[in-house]
C-alpha cells in the first residue's frame, strides 16, 4: 500500500515551507508496515493552491490562522510550492496542480484526490506540519488490519513553542486496532485535519452532500463515523497551528447556515449514528455556540435560537434527559424561545458562578441551583426536574498510599461524593472489592478514617477535618484459584454511599511521588504480586509468573553493540525467536533475531540504529527515545521481559558522544532502553540549610547545566553546577533566588528537574532529562522548611524528579472553606474592634512594590509627621521585597483579613474584594493603574468571563473609595462616569510619574542600567504590550500574542540594539530568547518608570504605558496588528486612537523594524501629534502629584 500526502493551501500562506520540510523528512518506506523501509520507494505529494475571499471562518475557525494570517498580496505559498515542486528532496514525488487555484480547501481536496495515484490518502493544509515519522506509522497501522481510516494524535503549535492538544489526547490517548468508530466518539468532534489517513477507494465512495465549503469540517467528521472500522493510534502524526477562537461568526447568514448544515447532516444518519452524532454537537459545538450568543446582536441570537429549534425537532426527549444540567437548561430555554434568559444563563456559564453552584436535596433527589431554579416568577420558572443532577455527581477519590505490611497491600487515601461531604459517620459508608479475571469479585476489608478535606493537605492543622479517608487491605494469597497463583490482574473497586447516592469507582488518581511507584512482592517460585497503574489510571494488582529474564548486559565498544543474555523460564519464552523493540508510543518497531542455547538467549541491538531512529521535534517537546522490549515468538506471541536485581541498570556513552544508551527497569520491573541524549544521573541528595544539594554522575562529553523548569507558567531557574570528571554536584536554595525584584522565594508551584547539554565549551543548546537512582527515590520525599513555607523534593510518574514549592499560606488558611470563614467570620469580628494606626498599600493586589502607592509611600516618610508611622504593604505569595519599614500582609493570610478591617488608611491602585466594607474612621484611596485609552468600569460592553453581579459588585467597591486619583482634566470625567464615582477625585496627575521629574531621575536610571547589566552605546527598546481579554488559557493565566519577529529583528538591529520585553502580568508564556544579549526579559523588574527612564524607544499597542512614557519625549512606535478587532469587539476606546496616537501606527513586524531602523525620521514626523498629546493627557505631570495627594488625603 502507498499513502499519497494531497496538500491544500492558500497561495498566500506564509507558513508552507514549514509544511513541506516535515513531508521532506517522512520516511520514505512510508508504504511499509512497521516502520520498515522500503528501498527506491517515494513519498507522493500532491500541491493543491487555494485562493479565497476569506468571508468566513472555513469550517468553524479551522483555516484561518488568527495571528499568523497574511493581508498582503503576495504570493509566498505558491511560490514557496512552484519552488518544492520543481526541485523536491530526496524520496518525494512531488505534483503541483497548475490548472489554477481552487475556489476552497474542500475543492482542493477533491481535485488533489482525484490526482493522487497512492492507495491512501491524508490530506494537510498548508500551515499545519507532520510529524517525522507519521506516514510511516499512519500507513503500517491501515497496512496491518485494513481499516477504513487510522486517525492519530495531535500536538498544537504557534511561534512560542508546541505542546499536546488536550482535546485530542482525550479522543485518542489508547491505542485501538479495528475500531467500531461509534465507539470512538471523538471523531464526530474531531475539526483537524491532517491526522487521519484515508483508504481511498472508501473515500471515493463517499456521497457529496453539498455544503458550503465553510462547513466542510461537519462534511468530514460525518464521513468518519461512515467507515467500517477505525484504528486509533496515540502517537502525535499532526502539528496544528494555532488558530484563533473556533466557531463561525456571530451573524444571523453565518449561524443560519452552519445550524442548518448540521440539521441536513444529521438527517442522513442511522439510529445509533444519528444519537452518536446529536449528542456530540448538543454536547460540543451547539452548547459553545448558545454560550458565545452574549457578543452576538438580536437578529443573530434569533436566527440561532430558530435554527437550534428546528434541529431539536428532530431529537428524541430521552437523549435530552442524558445530557448535563447546564445543557438541559440550555435547551429548555431555546425549546421556549426564551432568549433573554438564555443570555442570562450564557453569562452564568462563561464565569465563575458555575463552579459556585451549590445542590438542593428535595426529598431523595439533589438539584443544582442553575439559574431560575425554584424561581418565584411565573414568567422564569424552569421545571424542577431540569435541575436533577444523578450521574453529574461525581465520586471524588485519590490514593495517597500505597505500602505492603506483613505481606498484604495497604491502600490509603481520601474519597467522597462531590457536594456531600461526610460531616458523621453515618453520612458515609464504602465498602471495597477485589475485581479479577472473568468478574470474579472478593470483598476486602476497608478501613473509614477521619482526614482533611479533598483538596487539603492531610494534615492535623487542616482548616477542616470530616469522614472522607480510607484503607482498603488486600491479602494476595485470596487471589489465588484452587490454592494455585494464576495470573490476570485484579482492580479494587470502592462503592461509596452517602444520603441516598450510590458510586462505584475504581481506586485511582494516585498523589505524585511514591504512590506512583508502588513495590512489588514475591510470593515463591517466580511468581510476583505487582501493583501498578495500567492505562486507565486505575490501580492494578497483576499476579505474574516470570517468563523470561535478562540477567547480564553489556556494550560492545568496538561494534556499538549492546548484547542481552538472559533465561527463558516457562512458556511460551523457550518457542521465541526475535527480540522485539518498539518505541513508545508505537510509532516505529525493530526486530532482531534471537540466539537460544537451552534455556539460555542472546541477543544484540546496534546502538547506532537506536539513536537514529530517536525522535526529536519541536524543541524537544516530541521526543521518543525509549524502547520497550520483548521475545517475539512464531505465532507472534510477545513474552515481557524482566530485568533481574543482579543485572541492574546502565547508561552506556561512547567516547566523544553526547549520546547514551541505558538499560532501565519499569516500574513494574520490565526491561527498557533509552537511547538519546545523555542524563546527568543524581545518586545523592540532601537539604544543607535552605540550600538543596544534588550530587550524581554524568559520562558524556559534553557541556551540561540544570534547571528548574515551573510547570503551568514558562519560567525557569539554573542551578549552580560543579564538575569533576564523570561527577558533578548541583546546588540550589529556593527560598533565597535572586531576581529583578530582589532575593525572593520560588513562586508557589511544581518544578521540574532538567539537564540542557551542549558541547564541552559554549553554550547547552539539547534539553535532557534528570534520572534519580532508585536509592534517592527511595528517600523521597525530602523536605526543608522556613518560617514561610515548605519546599519539597520528591518526584512524578515513573521518577521524573520535581521540586515542590508550598504556598505561603498555613494549612489552616488553605481550600474554599479556610478562606470563606476568613471572609465571613473573621473579618466581620475584626470589624468591630478598634482601627489600628496603619497605613495598608497595595500594587496589583500585592504582585509588586511599585506605581502610584510606592511613590505616596516615598513621600510620606519625607514627612515628619509620618516618618515613624506603622505602614505595611500587601504580598501575593512572597514574591515582593518591600522596604524594610513596611510590615509584609500575606495576601489572603490572617493578618490579610486583619489589615482590610482596621488599618486607618488603604491606598491601592487594585480592585478589592467585594465583601470588603469600609467602616467608619478608614479611609480608602483609590490610585487606579491606568490612564483611559481603552474602555473601564460600566462603560466596558462586553465583560467576557464575569459573573452576572459583576456590575453589581463594581458600583459596591466604588463605594468604599473616599478619593479616586485622576491623571488629568481630560481623565476626570471619564473615570467619575466610568466608575459612577460620587467620592473626592483627587486630580492631581499620576503620583508613579513624579519621577520624570525627579532631581535624582539620572542617578535612578544609571542604577537601572547597572540592575539589568545593559551595555553602553547600544539603543534601548522596550516591547510592552498589553493583554488580550480573548488570548488566555485559563482565567487569569493569558497568551502572549507576540508577533513580533524576533528572529528578523535580532538580524536588522542586533548589532546596536537591545530588546527589553515586559510581559503583561496577566500573561503567563515566556520570552523566546533570540540572539546573544540582545532580547531581555524584564517583565519582573518591579518598577516600569524606572525602566523607562534607560529606554531610548518605547513599542507598545493600547497600553496605558503610552501616556507614562510621553514624560519623556522619547520615540514611541505603537505595533497595532489588531486593531479593528479590539477596538470594535474586545474592549473600545475613549477616543480615536488613529488620529492621537503620538507615533505612528503598525500592521506588521517589518515596519516596526524599518521604523527602528529609521527612528529619528519617524520620531519627527510625529513631532506635532506627540505634542498635542502631552498637552492633552500629561498637564499634571509635574513632580508633585504624590505631594498633592498626600497634603489632600493625609494632612501634610
Amino acid at each position: 500500500m502507498t499513502p499519497t500526502a494531497i496538500v491544500t493551501f492558500d497561495v498566500t500562506e506564509p507558513h508552507l515551507q514549514y509544511c513541506l520540510d516535515s513531508l521532506a523528512r517522512q520516511s520514505a518506506a512510508a508504504g511499509a508496515s512497521g516502520g520498515s523501509p522500503r528501498p527506491g520507494e517515494r513519498t507522493e505529494v500532491v500541491l493543491v493552491p487555494v485562493r479565497t475571499d476569506a468571508e468566513e471562518d472555513p469550517g468553524g475557525g479551522e483555516d484561518e490562522h488568527g495571528d499568523e494570517t497574511t493581508d498582503t498580496a503576495r504570493e509566498n505559498g505558491l511560490a514557496a510550492a512552484e519552488a518544492w515542486a520543481g526541485t523536491p528532496p530526496p524520496g518525494v514525488l512531488a505534483v503541483l496542480l497548475a490548472d489554477g487555484p481552487a475556489s476552497d480547501h474542500a475543492a482542493a481536496r477533491a481535485l488533489g484526490a482525484a490526482a493522487a495515484h497512492g492507495t491512501h490518502l491524508l490530506f494537510l493544509e498548508g500551515c499545519d506540519a507532520l510529524t517525522g515519522y507519521a506516514l510511516s506509522y499512519l500507513a503500517g497501522s491501515a497496512a496491518d488490519t485494513r481499516s477504513d481510516l487510522v486517525v492519530g494524535n495531535v500536538h498544537k503549535f504557534n511561534e512560542l513553542g508546541a505542546a499536546p492538544s488536550k482535546r485530542h489526547r482525550r479522543y485518542y490517548g489508547r491505542h485501538r486496532v479495528a475500531e467500531d468508530p461509534r465507539h470512538v466518539p471523538g471523531l464526530a468532534a474531531d475539526r483537524a485535519v491532517g491526522n487521519k489517513l484515508w483508504r481511498r477507494d472508501f473515500w471515493e465512495s463517499l456521497p457529496d452532500h453539498g455544503l458550503a465549503p465553510e462547513d466542510a469540517d461537519l462534511a468530514l467528521r460525518r464521513a468518519a463515523m461512515a467507515a467500517r472500522s477505525v484504528d486509533v493510534l496515540p502517537g502525535p502524526v499532526l502539528l496544528r497551528r494555532e488558530r484563533q477562537a473556533s466557531g463561525p461568526r456571530l451573524e444571523a447568514r453565518a449561524l443560519t447556515r452552519r445550524l442548518t448544515a448540521m440539521t441536513r447532516l444529521a438527517a442522513t444518519l442511522p439510529g445509533a449514528d444519528r444519537e452518536l452524532w446529536d449528542r456530540t454537537l448538543l454536547k460540543g459545538e451547539i452548547h459553545h455556540l448558545l454560550l458565545r450568543l452574549g457578543d452576538a446582536d438580536e437578529e443573530a441570537r434569533a436566527a440561532a435560537v430558530v435554527q437550534v429549534n428546528a434541529y431539536l425537532d428532530h431529537v428524541p426527549d430521552s437523549l435530552l434527559r442524558g445530557l448535563g444540567t447546564l445543557d438541559r437548561l440550555l435547551y429548555h430555554l431555546v425549546r421556549r424561545h426564551r432568549v433573554d434568559d438564555l443570555m442570562e444563563v450564557a453569562t452564568f456559564a462563561r464565569s465563575v458562578e458555575i463552579t459556585k453552584a451549590t445542590l438542593a436535596r428535595r426529598g431523595l433527589s439533589y438539584y443544582l441551583r442553575y439559574p431560575f431554579f425554584e424561581s418565584r416568577d411565573p414568567a422564569k420558572a424552569v421545571p424542577r426536574e431540569i435541575y436533577r443532577v444523578d450521574e453529574e455527581i461525581k465520586v471524588r477519590q485519590k490514593t495517597e498510599r500505597i505500602h505492603w505490611e506483613e505481606g498484604r497491600l495497604h491502600v490509603s487515601g481520601r474519597l467522597g461524593i462531590r457536594h456531600l461531604r461526610a460531616h458523621r459517620r453515618w453520612h458515609q459508608h464504602v465498602a471495597a472489592f477485589a475485581v479479577g479475571p472473568g468478574g470474579r469479585r472478593l470483598r476486602l476489608p476497608v478501613r473509614v478514617r477521619r482526614a482533611a478535606e479533598y483538596r487539603l493537605p492531610d494534615v492535623a492543622d487542616a482548616a477542616r477535618h470530616d469522614l472522607g479517608g480510607f484503607t482498603v487491605v488486600l491479602d494476595p494469597r485470596r487471589l489465588r484459584s484452587s490454592g494455585r497463583w494464576a495470573e490476570g490482574a485484579w482492580k479494587i473497586e470502592l462503592v461509596v454511599r452517602n444520603r441516598g447516592l450510590t458510586r462505584r469507582r475504581f481506586v485511582s488518581n494516585p498523589v505524585p511521588g511514591p504512590p506512583e511507584r508502588p513495590e512489588a512482592l514475591h510470593v515463591g517460585d517466580g511468581v510476583w504480586i505487582r501493583p501498578h497503574w495500567d492505562r486507565d489510571h486505575h490501580l492494578a494488582v497483576s499476579v505474574e509468573h516470570t517468563r523470561a529474564r535478562v540477567t547480564a548486559h553489556r556494550l560492545d565498544a568496538a561494534s556499538r553493540t549492546l548484547e542481552i543474555e538472559g533465561d527463558l523460564l516457562s512458556p511460551p519464552a523457550g518457542e521465541a525467536v526475535e527480540l522485539r523493540l518498539v518505541r513508545r508510543p508505537g510509532t516505529a518497531v525493530l526486530v532482531r533475531p534471537l540466539t537460544v542455547d537451552g534455556d539460555r538467549f542472546t541477543a544484540r541491538v546496534g546502538a547506532d540504529e537506536l539513536f537514529a531512529l530517536g525522535v526529536s521535534e519541536c524543541g524537544g517537546v516530541i521526543r521518543q527515545e525509549e524502547w520497550d522490549v520483548h521475545l517475539l515468538t512464531p505465532a507472534r506471541e510477545t513474552v515481557d521481559l524482566i530485568l533481574a536485581g543482579d543485572a541492574g541498570t546502565a547508561s552506556y556513552t561512547g567516547v566523544g558522544s553526547r549520546q547514551e544508551l541505558a538499560v532501565l527497569r519499569t516500574v513494574t520491573g520490565r526491561m527498557k532502553l533509552r537511547a538519546g541524549h545523555a542524563r546527568p544521573v543524581v545518586d545523592s541528595a540532601a537539604w544543607e540549610g535552605r540550600a538543596l544539594l544534588l550530587s550524581g554522575s554524568f559520562r558524556a562529553d559534553s557541556g551540561m547545566e540544570m534547571v528548574l523548569r515551573a510547570r503551568g507558567r514558562d519560567a525557569e531557574h539554573p542551578l549552580t553546577v560543579e564538575r569533576s570528571g564523570d561527577r558533578f554536584t548541583a546546588r540550589f536554595a529556593p527560598a533565597d533566588v535572586p531576581t529583578l525584584s530582589g532575593v525572593l522565594s520560588l513562586p508557589a508551584g511544581t518544578y521540574q528537574l532538567c539537564a540542557r547539554i551542549g558541547p564541552p565549551t559554549g553554550a547547552a543548546d539539547i534539553d535532557a532529562g534528570v534520572d534519580f537512582t532508585d536509592t534517592v527515590i527511595s528517600g523521597m520525599p525530602l523536605e526543608m522548611r522556613t518560617s514561610e513555607r515548605a519546599y519539597t523534593l520528591s518526584y512524578h510518574g515513573a521518577g521524573i524528579p520535581v521540586l515542590q514549592v508550598a504556598s505561603d499560606l498555613r494549612a489552616s488558611e488553605r481550600g474554599t472553606f479556610a478562606q470563606r470563614e476568613l471572609r465571613e467570620t473573621f473579618y466581620p469580628a475584626r470589624r468591630g474592634e478598634p482601627i489600628i494606626e496603619d497605613v495598608l498599600f497595595d500594587s496589583y493586589t500585592g504582585r509588586q512594590y511599585s506605581d502610584s502607592p510606592s511613590s505616596i509611600h516615598a513621600e510620606l516618610r519625607k514627612r515628619e509627621r509620618w516618618a515613624e508611622y506603622p505602614m505595611s504593604w500587601l504580598v501575593a505569595d512572597g514574591q515582593v521585597r518591600p522596604p524594610a519599614d513596611l510590615r509584609p500582609v500575606r495576601h489572603r493570610g490572617r493578618e490579610y483579613y486583619e489589615a482590610l478591617a482596621r488599618s486607618r488608611y488603604l491606598v491601592t491602585n487594585s480592585r478589592q474584594p467585594a465583601w470588603f466594607h469600609r467602616r467608619p474612621g478608614q479611609v480608602v484611596v483609590q490610585t487606579w493603574h491606568g490612564s483611559m485609552l481603552k474602555r473601564i468600569g460600566f462603560d466596558v460592553e462586553n465583560i467576557r468571563g464575569k459573573s452576572r453581579d459583576y456590575f453589581d459588585k463594581l458600583a459596591w467597591e466604588t463605594r468604599q473609595w473616599d478619593y479616586l486619583v485622576s491623571p488629568s482634566p481630560w481623565a476626570t470625567p471619564i473615570l467619575r462616569s466610568a466608575f459612577r464615582f460620587e467620592g473626592e477625585i483627587l486630580e492631581t496627575g499620576y503620583p508613579r510619574n513624579d519621577v520624570f521629574h525627579s532631581p535624582e531621575r539620572d542617578a535612578i536610571a544609571e542604577r537601572t542600567r547597572r540592575r539589568l547589566g545593559l551595555p553602553q552605546g547600544k539603543r534601548v527598546v522596550l516591547y510592552a504590550p498589553t493583554w488580550r481579554d480573548d488570548k488566555y488559557y485559563t482565567r487569569g493565566k493569558h497568551k502572549l500574542d507576540l508577533h513580533l519577529d524576533l528572529q528578523h529583528m535580532y538580524d536588522k538591529l542586533g548589532r546596536d540594539h537591545v530588546l527589553l520585553v515586559r510581559r503583561h502580568p496577566r500573561v503567563v508564556d515566556s520570552v523566546p530568547v533570540v540572539g546573544r544579549d540582545f532580547v531581555r526579559d524584564v517583565s519582573l523588574y518591579p518598577e516600569v518608570m524606572e525602566l523607562f527612564l534607560v529606554t531610548d524607544v518605547l513599542v507598545t499597542d493600547y497600553s496605558s504605558m503610552m501616556f507614562d512614557f510621553a514624560n519623556t519625549g522619547r520615540p514611541m512606535l505603537f505595533f497595532t496588528y489588531d486593531l479593528e478587532s479590539y477596538r470594535d469587539n474586545l474592549r473600545g476606546f475613549y477616543f480615536d486612537f488613529e488620529e492621537t496616537a503620538p507615533g505612528p501606527l503598525l500592521t506588521e513586524s517589518d515596519d516596526v523594524v524599518s521604523a527602528l531602523l529609521d527612528i529619528d525620521a519617524v520620531a519627527e514626523r510625529s513631532r506635532g501629534a506627540y505634542r498635542s498629546f502631552v498637552e492633552r493627557f500629561c498637564p499634571l505631570d509635574d513632580g508633585g502629584a504624590a505631594t498633592r495627594v498626600v497634603e489632600r488625603v493625609f494632612g501634610g
